[in-house]
């Protein structure tokens, strides 16, 4: 009787271990490692490889946003950082190693995001303030194209750099 016991227990652990319905976590699919090449496009300013990836209806939103921009703004936003901000890199949270990244495909709405946890760092060229801010970024794919991006951290130190640069615009005219 006991081994009927384990035996069945063992059988119903099997079964509940293979749900078709569980939502799966990865992190070196395909959608992870074209993230990591987006973020190093990023770094190095090169916003048509990143189009690359974009769908043409790209909706991004975020934490420092009022409401959501679209793929011809985002792209702009890349280009206006490389001009406010230099020596830009993005590591993991308080430290030097790289950033964290996971895509996970939810069973029941069907769809995939790739969440990154980072610090963003980088020096103002107009303020020389060196700034190093915690990130998070969803980035939800449909048709193998992101689709839409989740931006999350604190805008103070850009809404400081927009400010100087402005201010060095209207001091040059």
């Amino acid at each position: 009787m006991k081994q009927l016991i384990y035996v069945l227990a063992a059988g119903l652990f099997a079964v509940s271990c293979s749900n078709p319905n569980a939502t799966l976590v990865t992190f070196d699919d395909e959608n992870t490692v074209a993230i990591r090449a987006h973020i190093q496009n990023y770094l190095e300013n090169d916003v048509a490889s990143m189009t690359e990836r974009w769908s043409e209806d790209l909706v991004v939103k975020g934490s420092t946003l009022d409401g959501a921009v679209d793929l011809a703004v985002a792209q702009s936003a890349i280009s206006l950082h490389h001009v406010l901000f230099s020596d830009i890199s993005i590591t993991a949270p308080d430290s030097d190693e790289d950033f964290y990244a996971e895509t996970t495909t939810y069973k029941d709405s069907g769809e995939t995001w790739t969440k990154i946890w980072f610090s963003w760092n980088g020096t103002g060229n107009f303020t020389g303030n060196t700034v190093s801010n915690m990130n998070m970024i969803g980035f939800r794919w449909a048709d193998g194209k992101i689709a839409e991006e989740h931006h999350f951290s604190d805008g103070a130190a850009f809404a400081a750099e927009v400010a100087a640069f402005e201010a060095s615009q209207s001091a040059a005219e």
